[in-house]
């Protein structure tokens, strides 16, 4: 819940920023270009930092998906158990079993072809979407093909989306880009700029964006009576957050989560208030609070990136 010392700190800042960026726009501040839509302009926003380097190997997920024998409809952990003592280690050893070896064959294709919506098929059937395995499927991804998601809104699902961010990793940087919406009726164009931005995205990485971020968008496309869908695999990390840190954490929300990774938030506001921020934005015609929500949004964006090469790093090291 939002303390009143946390509103009061988030609303002297509102007054600083709106002091500081009185009559001037976010190109004052941000690079970036307003790009044309069929359905008008949008502002996008882009930068690109250092980023620590981040290496999954397809040899991870080979690992972990070759002695997962449970994958296998009719075995459990203890045929599993008994099917190792006898010597059947792997999904390979299983292509020799009269019983198994065509499930096993198929699993083994998929892998050979890097199908990783058949084997997240395969493996959400059996084990949790917290487990490692789960996580060991990034391996077959270079890491450019992955596109970090992070949306704002006025609301729940009957509300607009107003801001909508994205990173993608590349040799030794991160690339974010911000998706603005600066009066609602570009809400449509953001929406319609989403799908180009996503262009050669093999997977999605969120924060609890299977509930929230990719339902969202599609229930906002099918308001404009829209097809698009994000239909990319997605690798949302709140689960992995739960599985890890809920034991010794007050809660798993991502600003809590950060502080793991010494994070600090130079200018920040608590993601309730993003709306409240926003309407202020509208209300004042200054660019001060909506500079706020878009530096709360680029954070997000990065913590994201780094939690993942944490979970990856530990997969690796030692497993989940």
């Amino acid at each position: 819940p939002l303390t009143p010392q946390a509103y009061r700190e988030a609303k002297w800042l509102e007054e600083v920023l709106l002091r500081e960026c009185a009559g001037r726009s976010l190109l004052d501040f941000y690079e970036g270009e307003e790009r044309s839509t069929a359905y008008g302009p949008a502002l996008v926003l882009h930068e690109k930092r250092a980023f620590p380097a981040f290496s999954p190997s397809p040899e991870i997920t080979e690992a972990w998906v070759l002695g997962a024998l449970r994958l296998l409809y009719g075995i459990g952990e203890a045929t599993e158990m008994r099917l190792k003592f006898l010597g059947y280690r792997t999904l390979r050893d299983l292509l020799g079993h009269p019983r198994w070896a065509w499930q096993a064959e198929r699993i083994l294709q998929a892998l050979e072809r890097r199908d990783l919506p058949a084997l997240i098929q395969h493996v959400t059937r059996w084990f949790p979407v917290s487990h490692p395995i789960s996580l060991s499927l990034l391996g077959l991804l270079r890491p450019e093909e992955l596109v970090f998601l992070d949306i704002e809104t006025l609301g729940l699902y009957t509300e607009p989306v107003i801001l909508i961010g994205l990173a993608r990793l590349e040799e030794g940087k991160i690339g974010v880009t911000h998706l603005v919406v600066r009066a609602i009726h570009e809400e449509l164009p953001v929406l319609c700029l989403l799908e180009e931005e996503l262009e050669g995205a093999k997977a999605l990485v969120t924060y609890n964006g299977r509930a929230f971020d990719v339902n969202f968008v599609e229930a906002r496309l099918r308001y404009y009576g829209l097809p698009g869908r994000l239909d990319q695999p997605n690798f949302d990390l709140l689960p992995f957050a739960r599985r890890q840190f809920r034991e010794f954490l007050p809660d798993c929300r991502l600003e809590t989560v950060e502080k793991l990774l010494c994070v600090e938030r130079a200018i920040d506001i608590p993601s309730a208030l993003v709306p409240e921020f926003y309407l202020d934005y509208l209300r004042e015609r200054n660019v001060g609070p909506l500079v706020a929500i878009i530096e709360h949004n680029r954070q997000d964006l990065l913590s994201l990136a780094l939690l993942l090469r944490k979970f990856w790093e530990e997969l690796v090291v030692r497993g989940l």
